[in-house]
């Protein structure tokens, strides 16, 4: 039978293993895995690999084609209008391009308007 004095030294029993089991230490991975930051930083990093660096690579390589233009390159732009270049200007945002084969019919147009450039090797010697 229990007896108030033992009922006193059990619920102390009960307080001491129950805060034994409130400070036990975790490990360094469960410390790391249980940061509330965790899936804010996950998300950061997926959001960036996504949308962002895919972005950058097409920003690059456009640049690169847009300064690596020649003469005689042909090239459509973006209102889809397809000629070849007659004068590009390393030092000029305005290059000059042909749209028939006499080259009678000459327009300027931005580097920025260029959207494709096909060279030559690229389509296989085309006409």
């Amino acid at each position: 039978m229990l007896t108030p004095l033992n009922d006193s030294i059990v619920l102390e029993n009960l307080l001491l293993l129950a805060q034994g089991e409130v400070q036990r230490e975790l490990t360094p991975m469960q410390s790391i895995i249980s940061n509330p930051f965790l899936p804010l930083v996950g998300f950061v990093f997926i959001y960036y690999y996504t949308f962002l660096q895919p972005e950058r690579k097409k920003k690059r390589e456009d640049t690169l084609m847009k300064s690596q233009m020649k003469k005689n390159d042909r090239i459509i732009t973006v209102g889809g209008i397809h000629g070849t270049l007659v004068s590009v200007p390393a030092d000029s945002d305005v290059v000059t391009i042909r749209l028939d084969e006499s080259g009678a019919t000459k327009i300027k147009i931005n580097r920025s308007a260029v959207v494709t450039v096909i060279n030559e090797k690229s389509s296989g010697g085309e006409n």
